[in-house]
């Protein structure tokens, strides 16, 4: 399984909205959600809030999902934001997160499919209790997008 590993040194500040999903609905769930935002205005309101001088290669519009990387519950909150050092706008939040060691796979939807079963058990890693992020790169960017799992060396 392809990856690659990031250190981010420096608190993640992400501003955007949290929804509720059922955790065993949660691909199509999300799915809508993203469609929603594109079709309310929501994500033309993130990429303007979005952070204008890159600091890493955690760039994009972010799904955070839930509280840690190992999802257990019947539910969590998937958190759609970006990242950024600006104003907070009164209908949305702000989650900071801070860990330095990230996993990074290409293709969200793959990397979901085989990180608990074919990576982390071969890995020499476990997952951090930080949620992972998903990160939807703008046109052109290659990857597209890319999973980001928080992990500790063993």
């Amino acid at each position: 399984m392809e990856y690659r590993m990031e250190t981010i040194d420096f608190d993640i500040k992400i501003i955007g909205k949290g929804i509720v999903v059922q955790t065993n609905d949660s691909f199509k769930t999300i799915s809508t959600i993203w469609d929603n935002a594109e079709t309310e205005g929501f994500l033309q309101q993130l990429i303007d809030l979005s952070w204008k001088e890159r600091k890493c290669t955690l760039e994009g519009i972010l799904g955070v999902c839930g509280n840690e990387a190992a999802i257990k519950e019947d539910e969590f909150t998937y958190f759609m934001g970006v990242r950024s050092d600006g104003e907070v706008p009164s209908e949305l939040g702000i989650i900071h997160i801070s860990h330095n060691l990230w996993a990074v796979f290409p293709n969200v939807s793959n990397a979901w499919e085989r990180l608990y079963s074919d990576w982390l058990p071969n890995s020499g890693y476990e997952l951090a209790k930080i949620p992972c992020i998903e990160c939807y790169y703008p046109p052109n960017h290659e990857p597209s997008n890319e999973l980001w799992v928080p992990v500790i060396v063993k």
